[in-house]
Order: C-alpha cells, then sequence, then structure tokens
C-alpha cells in the first residue's frame, strides 16, 4: 500500500506541478479515434459540439451515455484533445464502477498533502460543489496518464461492456 501511495503522491505532484494540460502525453488523431471506437463498443456515444458555452472543454453525460467534446473551445491540437477525452472518459469509468475508483481516504490525504506544497493546486475544484471534488479530482489523475494506462483502466473498469 504504501508502494501504491507514494505512486499517487508523485503523480499528483506531478499535475500540480505542469498543470493539467501541460502534463498531458502527447497522442496521435488516430489514438484518438481507436479510444473513441472502444468507448463506443462500451454503449458510449462521442459527440462534438461547436456550440459549448465559453471555458467547457467536454463533458460526460451520464443518463444518455454520451461524452461530449467542445470543438469550438478546443485547439486543433491532439495531444490536449487526448486530455480532455481522457478526463472525461474518466467519468464514463467511474459510471462504469458504480462510484470513485479509488478510496476516498487515499485520495483525500494526498490532497491534502499535496494543497501543503502547492496551495492554489486545486484552485479550479472551486468551480464545483464540495460533493464533485473527489472523482474531479481522479479525472485529473486519469487525464495525466499516458494513452496505454489510461486505455488500461478503462478496461479495467468498463470491460465487462465491451460488445463482444
Amino acid at each position: 500500500m504504501r508502494r501504491c501511495r507514494s505512486s499517487f503522491a508523485l503523480l499528483l505532484l506531478l499535475i500540480t506541478s505542469l498543470g493539467t494540460i501541460a502534463g498531458a502525453r502527447a497522442a496521435t488523431w488516430e489514438r484518438i479515434g481507436g479510444y473513441v471506437r472502444l468507448m463506443r463498443r462500451a454503449g458510449v456515444e462521442s459527440l462534438v459540439a461547436k456550440d459549448c458555452p465559453e471555458g467547457l472543454l467536454g463533458a460526460f453525460h451520464e443518463g444518455r451515455q454520451v461524452l461530449l467534446m467542445c470543438g469550438n473551445n478546443l485547439p486543433d491540437d491532439p495531444a490536449y484533445v487526448w486530455v480532455v477525452l481522457a478526463h472525461e472518459s474518466a467519468h464514463v469509468m467511474q459510471f462504469c464502477n458504480g462510484g470513485p475508483l479509488m478510496p476516498a481516504a487515499l485520495l483525500t490525504q494526498e490532497m491534502d498533502r499535496a494543497r501543503r506544497t502547492t496551495p492554489d493546486a486545486f484552485h479550479e475544484l472551486k468551480l464545483y460543489h464540495v460533493s464533485q471534488h473527489h472523482v474531479e479530482v481522479e479525472a485529473r489523475l486519469v487525464q495525466a496518464l499516458p494513452p496505454d494506462e489510461v486505455e488500461a483502466l478503462f478496461h479495467r473498469h468498463c470491460g465487462d461492456r465491451l460488445e463482444r
């Protein structure tokens, strides 16, 4: 457990040090298309909207099982788009899992530690109700992972939904 907690703490520090977009690994349009097809096999449609409110990059609608990407607010850069796709797919994984992907106590402990190191580490969480902080932090952790790890997590949490 200690090793897992240390890796988690390092990931939190990576995100807080580099920022949510800058910490992303490069992706290609082909990789993005493959991941979208994987989610479609799990019953999640992906749509691109051209009329999202300013600042909104994406969203996941649980009831409709739709992952929305806001084309009017995203640059034409696959690395940037991948970050948003990975973030929103974390919410899909949370849905498949029936709740958060990691224990609340561990996440809270590591968030507190990161805040002591970098006080404004999670400043954008102020945009969300406190009840959403856990799922939003998890999504930020997922978006910072390399694409292979994001896809492995998707298989782990949503694999039973994949059409065979």
